[in-house]
């Protein structure tokens, strides 16, 4: 009997963790199309609702790690399973919870930071500090500084680039009717090669680099040649040429935003679905194990949830991302939608620890400070990096809490 509520127990966890997910890392994608104004709240929640969710039941990771990036060693566990599912089950509470009042306070956390914040928390009390791995913090903490440092310079070099190009020209609309393919073509082919190796890598479809780039290269191509096609007979409708480039930027905005909602639910599901699939593999076996199948049903419940966060509260952070920051327009969204995607692409490929959250963030302060020091909102950005440095510890404390509870409560 005690199994069954815990097995329910743990259900509920998981999509409260997912439903907080979808409402605090939807921002990462969709911020900056709402600061434009390309798309309206309900059209972001719309379109980040269908990728997260397709991302997570099509290529969510069917197989987990127990503890995510070894932060603790889950065989010490061995001879208490349940002591195990115990902590498993407050670290859900404990991440869902501290990202609930980071969402209520608008700042854009990390999701796995907070999992793995929670897990700290949870192999302290049950073991001490001994139980922690501190290198595998060490690359944590040092992921606050290069994501956002790295994806500002990025997605800054990318706009810097465009208005240079082709905003701050005498006539911009006969620019871009020219190197708008060739800039189309580069856009594909990045966010095809990010797709490929991000978006699938839980499918261990084991691309070449070689076939990854030819599929790429097709792609962008084919692009390139639509756009070509498109702006030949393309006809201004705006009166200033500065709106009519920013209007011609709102596809490729969308079309950013969107690889990064099926990234984010593909990867991101795990870190409220890990956890889950470890205790169900627990409670069936009885016995502790490195890896656990995660069911299809249950990543569908992790994309239903991240949809339900995203329709119901994401707005929060979205806005923060979007309008607080600094001033964005389509061409500036796009600029640091595109510069997250190459950012966790060139990181992930040279093994450096890479934060979605914190890579967003750090791209829009980038576009921002295209227009100097004075274009960026230095209180929010205070706000945010305390969010960030709060992550861990609070989750931690948080879980150690839950733990004990739970002990006292079930034995």
């Amino acid at each position: 009997m005690e199994s069954h509520i815990i097995f329910a127990f743990a259900i509920i966890l998981g999509f409260y963790m997912a439903w907080n997910i979808g409402a605090n890392d939807v921002a990462n994608a969709m911020g900056t199309s709402i600061g434009s104004g390309t798309l309206t709240l309900r059209q972001a929640a719309l379109i980040a609702g269908i990728m997260n969710f397709l991302g997570a039941l099509l290529v969510g990771s069917h197989v987990t790690e127990t503890i995510r990036r070894g932060v603790i060693d889950p065989m010490r566990f061995q001879s208490n399973p349940r002591e195990f599912v115990l902590g498993m089950l407050g670290v859900l509470l404990a991440s869902g919870m501290w990202v609930m009042f980071a969402t209520w306070k608008e700042w854009p956390v990390s999701t796995t930071h907070s999992v793995i914040g929670a897990v700290v928390g949870f192999g302290i009390a049950a073991g001490g500090f001994g139980m922690v791995n501190w290198k595998i913090i060490g690359f944590i903490v040092l992921s606050w500084i290069v994501s956002p440092v790295v994806g500002g310079c990025i997605s800054y070099l990318v706009f810097v680039t465009m208005r240079e190009l082709v905003l701050n020209k005498s006539d911009p609309r006969a620019v871009a009717r020219k190197i708008g393919p060739f800039f189309s073509f580069g856009v594909l082919y990045i966010l095809s090669i990010a797709f490929l190796f991000k978006g699938l890598k839980n499918l261990d479809l084991n691309i070449t680099f070689l076939n990854a780039t030819l599929i790429s290269t097709g792609i962008g191509a084919a692009g390139g040649l639509l756009v070509h096609r498109y702006l030949k007979r393309w006809v201004p409708k705006k009166k200033s040429a500065y709106d009519d480039i920013e209007e011609l930027a709102k596809p490729l905005q969308v079309l950013s935003a969107s690889y990064e909602s099926f990234a984010n639910g593909s990867n991101d599901v795990a870190n409220a679905i890990g956890p889950v699939a470890a205790i169900l593999a627990i409670l069936e076996t009885g016995n502790l194990t490195m890896r656990a199948e995660v069911p299809l049903w249950l990543l569908g419940i992790g994309g239903i949830a991240i949809w339900v966060g995203i329709s119901t509260w994401g707005w929060r952070v979205m806005e923060t991302i979007g309008k607080k920051i600094t001033y964005i327009t389509p061409t500036r969204g796009f600029a640091a939608e595109f510069g997250t995607a190459t950012t966790v692409l060139l990181c992930s490929q040279l093994g450096m620890p890479v934060s979605t959250t914190h890579t967003s963030v750090g791209n829009v302060i980038g576009v921002g400070l295209a227009r100097g020091l004075g274009g960026i909102n230095l209180k929010i950005i205070r706000k945010i990096l305390e969010g960030w440095l709060y992550t861990l510890p609070a989750a931690g404390f948080l879980s150690a809490i839950i733990y004990f509870l739970l002990i006292r409560i079930f034995g």
